[in-house]
């Protein structure tokens, strides 16, 4: 270990331990996690005491349409991400499996344009899809109970400022993913704080002021724009170091994310729909009490992995611009640590969870339960598995490959079995949706992987999980 004399500050020096967390990648993710968080709690009471009944429920009925928005993306979110940052590492071309060897001379900025090009055309085509099947399937929607609503005519102004919002919010998702992956995730988390901020006050400062169902909408409207325009001007310097290319082959590119890109999306999609299926089996067997107390501890667990899952999200980047240049050296320095610190952060999170939350719950005198001690702490177990597997998964791709995918679906599918099975033939109760996709997932997934991603970057797994890389330490 390597000791430093003087310390780069301590205790005793508040100005530099500020600045240090100020320029924190990590902290500021902590920070819009945090914030995300309370602002469904601050907005909520606003809601409800602001609206009537009927303006609440299609207030949902909005939530429910703009819900489509995130599965437009598909996938390309995260291959962008990886493309930008192979490129940020010198890699000479993109290829659909697979990546090129950098050069090592820096990053390739002609590269780095084609991809900006493309991203940009990208997400103008994602923007339109959203504004057709949104404009038409969730106009028809709002307007099968728009007549029980105060107002139909500001209802219909709310849903067009909805619409507009929801587009232009899948559009201007696209820079500040662009900026991640050029490694300036420290000014992306900013922007995307400082929208949220933006989209709190405003919509807050409207429904108090009386906006109603229009004030949401236009906090997200105001908010993405704000996104957007600092984002973007953001990207444009970066790149502005060489001139852009006089043409762009925009759509060679985009063949060449898609077959990652569908992969990833798949995957995603399958997870969402099981943990819905699971929801609707809940829902029509145990009741609406039960499905509370289910849901409030998976709520509660993905905060905790969001939270700890900051630690490794910050470097995927780096990480991608390491293996554009082959370096599995520095892939298993950057990673090793941010891994560990992921898991520890987890498990004293979860630990907290099961020792202090409901106690907690009783003490605020909210009446609400979680799963009883025993089924939580399997399905905290659960959730720390495929915490680091997704590490392990993420690992992989950034190989440009995803070879986890029918795997990780067929996992998906045999745990929803198990969920009908063990909740009809067995008195486990809600048990049943905590086992079942940790049998499921630990016949295969959640041991092959971690195996198979170690192997990748020229390692065992047993060899890199308890034998730290010699590396340079950085900063958090």
């Amino acid at each position: 270990m390597i000791i430093r004399w003087p310390p780069p500050f301590h205790l005793g020096q508040p100005a530099a331990l500020l600045n240090r967390l100020r320029r924190s990648t990590i902290v500021w993710s902590w920070v819009f996690n945090g914030f995300r968080l309370a602002t469904g709690l601050l907005l909520l009471p606003l809601v409800l005491h602001k609206l009537s009944t009927e303006e609440l429920g299609m207030y949902y009925v909005f939530l429910s349409q703009v819900a489509l928005a995130p599965v437009i993306d598909f996938g390309f979110s995260p291959t962008i991400l990886r493309f930008v940052s192979y490129a940020m590492g010198g890699a000479e071309t993109i290829q659909a499996h697979g990546v090129s060897k950098g050069t090592g001379a820096g990053p390739n900025f002609g590269l780095l344009w084609q991809l900006f090009f493309t991203t940009r055309a990208l997400y103008r085509v994602m923007a339109l899809i959203v504004l057709v099947i949104l404009g038409v399937w969730g106009t028809y929607i709002v307007e099968l109970r728009i007549h029980e609503t105060p107002s139909p005519n500001v209802t219909r102004v709310a849903w067009l400022i909805t619409l507009v919002a929801t587009v232009l919010n899948v559009y201007s998702s696209w820079a500040p993913n662009f900026l991640r992956g050029m490694d300036e995730v420290l000014i992306s988390v900013r922007i995307t704080v400082l929208a949220s901020v933006v989209r709190f006050v405003l919509a807050a400062g409207l429904l108090l002021a009386g906006a109603g169902l229009m004030s949401l909408p236009l906090g997200d409207l105001t908010g993405s724009l704000i996104q957007q325009v600092i984002a973007r001007r953001t990207c444009l310097r970066r790149l502005r170091r060489q001139p852009p290319p006089a043409k762009a082959d925009t759509w060679q590119n985009l063949r060449i994310m898609w077959p990652n890109s569908w992969r990833l999306g798949l995957l995603s999609l399958g997870g969402y729909l099981t943990v819905n299926a699971n929801t609707a089996i809940c829902l029509s067997v145990l009741g609406l009490a039960a499905n509370a107390r289910y849901g409030l501890s998976i709520q509660l667990l993905g905060v905790i992995s969001g939270m700890a899952g900051v630690w490794t999200q910050v470097k995927w980047q780096v990480i991608g611009q390491q293996r554009a240049r082959h370096d599995y050296a520095a892939i298993q320095r950057t990673l090793w640590p941010r891994m560990w610190l992921q898991y520890l952060t987890f498990l004293a999170m979860a630990g907290g969870l099961l020792l202090c939350g409901q106690p907690l719950l009783q003490l605020f005198g909210s009446g609400k339960q979680m799963l009883p001690l025993p089924w939580l702490a399997l399905l905290a177990l659960n959730s720390f598995l495929e915490t680091q597997v997704s590490i392990w998964g993420t690992l992989i791709s950034t190989e440009n490959r995803i070879p986890f995918l029918w795997p990780s679906v067929a996992g998906h599918l045999l745990s929803l079995a198990l969920s009908l099975t063990l909740i009809h033939t067995t008195s486990l109760g809600l048990g049943a949706f905590v086992l079942a996709p940790l049998l499921a997932h630990s016949l295969f997934n959640y041991w092959y992987w971690p195996l198979y991603a170690a192997h990748g970057i020229q390692t065992s797994w047993a060899r890199f999980m308890f034998s730290r890389p010699k590396d340079n330490p950085s900063a958090l």
